[in-house]
């Protein structure tokens, strides 16, 4: 995948994140869950579910 973690791990706000929450999608799609594909970009399994 072409998507990398951040190293700095702050909160970036809403609009900063959509590198993440394109590839948590793309990820879900593929069908894999939302909890594992959270664990795999790097945000809280309650961002997940927020943005579904």
């Amino acid at each position: 995948m072409d998507f990398e973690i951040r190293e700095d791990r702050q909160p970036q706000g809403r609009k900063k994140l959509t590198a993440e929450r394109a590839a948590c999608f793309r990820l879900m799609q593929q069908g894999v869950c939302n909890t594992e594909a959270c664990r795999i970009v790097g945000i809280n399994g309650r961002t997940g579910k927020r943005r579904r």
